[in-house]
Parts: structure tokens; C-alpha cells; sequence
């Protein structure tokens, strides 16, 4: 799905859904003190708030509307 499709506010909304939901995986895996909480902070937290990140630099791209005359 493109950007153009679904509008710039829900993208920017998904956008932050992403870094919200990354961050907090993040904060979740900083107070847990297992092994495995490297894996979470850098995979899945790093993995989201990466995809919250490019999802907002995308919908600030232009969109091009040629009409057809």
C-alpha cells in the first residue's frame, strides 16, 4: 500500500503507532536483566521504532497527481 493511498495523517498515525510501540519495547528490555534482553532491545524494539522512523521520512515525500487533460 502507498502513502498516497492511505493519506499523509494515517501515515504519520502508523508512523507513530511504530516509534510508540518500539520505544516502548525498548524501555520494557532496559528493566529487564536477562540475556535475552539485548535481543529484544535491538531486534524488535530497534525493528520498530527503524519502521516508525522510515514511514514518517516516506509520507513527507510529495506525492505526484498528473491530471490528465
Amino acid at each position: 500500500m502507498k502513502i498516497s493511498e492511505m493519506g499523509v495523517e494515517r501515515a504519520l498515525r502508523l508512523s507513530g503507532i511504530f516509534l510508540i510501540l518500539g520505544l516502548s519495547v525498548e524501555i520494557v528490555s532496559l528493566l529487564w536483566e536477562r540475556p535475552l534482553a539485548f535481543l529484544l532491545f535491538a531486534g524488535v524494539g530497534g525493528t520498530l521504532t527503524f519502521l516508525g522512523i522510515v514511514i514518517y521520512l516516506y509520507s513527507l515525500l510529495p506525492t505526484n497527481h498528473a491530471t490528465k487533460g
